[in-house]
């Protein structure tokens, strides 16, 4: 939760998906005394089982296929070491340092929920890293959703001071890095290593980044038909407002749908469409009369992600789990993050609902603007059409499932969910959708422009405005990235 000088704290209560975005864009964290006290109870149960000799899977037991192997007392130490150097097997572009926060930060936040068994000082060099802006380099792909171990081990390895740093994008040895920050490596002690990498920390973390995405793209797409609307209604008898009506919404119920047509209806408060005499057909074309639906689909898709990282933010994934009230380490497999998984597929195809939709609503919008064009009075260019078109095509593609591409690696990591594959996916279908969204906006000002018709909706004149200054003979790319940018959304999430 935020702290009074803008930090957050990890305390009793779970950590939340604003926690982690806040501190992925910066803020400082902080260990209160109840996290600390938990972390501490957590280790005292991890060493209780080395003093007893129990056998305890990463512990003093090997990892994988090698699990019921002896890790002899005096190689401990060195088995740390040895886990964290086999695991950094990740490859790809990294993650940008705001994800690479994310991570760390979602790690961190597992720690003090008391199921990883860490001792306070390892909990502390994370914090360090976070609060020096230390950024560990962790290479977008290797993971396959069991939890995310090649991207933990780059962290790992910083902590330990043998990784890479990402600093202003330039990489830096941790070593020189901790240095200049005035950290010390720490050493990882006994079942330290396994704690720090039994967690799906990239899936959690990036997406509470992806999370907060799609609810921005989720709003500004209701703004947008608000302005598409304004826009056929000035062409002609279109932009009839029943479908985005109280009686509607409430005749099917559902709390998306009706988020998303009141938001539509508010943007087009005052307009001229809610004039009472206008000549209005009796029903638009599909792609506009059940935006609300779809968009409403698109919300809630949202919200059960945001719901099932919130569960995983605040649960204890490791594998041995500390079970502190019995005073054991137990394993198990609530790193199998499935519900997670299959909540990121199905942003995915929402996405792809919305994105096919907006491309249609452009369509229309282009082809009203087509005599403005033959005249050479149009801003946007014809062909823009196309690259959403392009765009969507690939939206559809990326909604394919995922998860279900498990492969056995060892005779016992025989299944795993591929949440990181589904995230990756969501990702580039977020920058997609946002760029299909913003070509329609811009269709939308521009048919508004040449029909010499300013919009008057409470949300839409405001949007028609600065649309309208951002045009000033700007190359398309320019412009699309222009028109995110007014709409709050990003296009800057490529495939790794």
């Amino acid at each position: 939760m935020a702290g009074p000088a803008g930090d957050v704290r990890f305390g009793a209560e779970p950590p939340t998906v604003s926690d982690i975005v806040a501190i992925a864009e910066g803020a400082p964290v902080v260990l209160d005394a109840d996290a600390r006290e938990r972390i501490a109870a957590s280790r005292a149960v991890v060493d209780h089982a080395i003093e007893s000799g129990e056998p305890v899977y990463g512990l003093n037991r090997r990892l994988g296929a090698g699990r019921d192997d002896a890790v002899e007392v005096d190689e401990l130490a060195a088995f740390q070491r040895r886990t964290i150097a086999n695991h950094r097997g990740g490859i790809g572009e990294p993650l940008t340092e705001v994800e690479a926060r994310a991570v760390v930060a979602t790690r961190l936040a597992g720690f003090t929920r008391g199921g990883a068994g860490v001792r306070p000082r390892l909990a502390d060099a994370y914090a360090a890293l976070l609060n020096a802006r230390v950024t560990p380099r962790i290479p977008s792909r290797g993971s396959i959703g069991a939890a995310d171990l090649t991207a933990l081990a780059e962290v790992a390895a910083v902590v330990i001071g043998t990784g890479v740093v990402l600093r202003d994008g330039v990489e830096v040895p941790a070593a020189e890095a901790l240095a200049d920050a005035g950290l010390q490596p720490v050493e990882f002690a006994p079942h330290e290593a396994v704690a720090a990498l039994s967690a799906n920390a990239l899936s959690v973390g990036v997406g509470s980044l992806a999370a907060v995405a799609a609810r921005q793209l989720a709003e500004a797409a209701d703004l947008v038909v608000a302005l598409s609307l304004e826009a056929v209604g000035a062409a002609g008898p279109a932009g009839n407002l029943s479908p985005y009506s109280t009686a509607v919404a409430d005749a099917r119920g559902g709390s998306g749908q009706r988020a998303s047509a009141q938001a539509i209806r508010a943007a087009l408060g005052g307009s001229r469409l809610e004039a009472p005499d206008r000549a209005v057909s009796v029903q638009d074309p599909l792609a506009f009369r059940t935006a609300p639906q779809l968009h409403g689909a698109l919300r809630e898709s949202v919200a059960r992600l945001r719901a099932e990282l919130e569960v995983e933010l605040a649960s204890r994934s490791e594998n041995p789990v500390v079970d502190l009230p019995n005073g054991r380490l137990v394993s198990g497999g609530n790193f199998q993050a499935l519900p997670l998984a299959l909540a990121l597929e199905n942003l995915r195809l929402a996405l792809a609902h919305v994105a096919e939709a907006s491309e249609r609503r452009t369509a229309a919008l282009s082809l009203a603007l087509a005599p403005a064009r033959r005249e050479g009075r149009t801003r946007v260019p014809g062909l823009l059409l196309y690259a959403a078109a392009d765009a969507v095509a690939e939206v559809r593609q990326l909604a394919a499932p995922a998860t279900l591409g498990s492969s056995t690696l060892s005779g016992v990591e025989d299944h795993a969910t591929f949440a990181p594959l589904a995230l990756r996916l969501l990702r580039r279908s977020l920058a997609l959708t946002a760029e299909v969204v913003a070509i329609e906006a811009l269709h939308a000002a521009d048919l508004l422009g040449v029909l010499d018709a300013a919009p008057s909706g409470a949300g839409t004149a405001r949007l028609a405005a600065a649309l309208g200054a951002s045009f000033d003979g700007r190359a398309a790319d320019d412009l699309v990235r222009a028109s995110a940018g007014l709409l709050g959304v990003g296009l800057g999430v490529e495939p790794a």
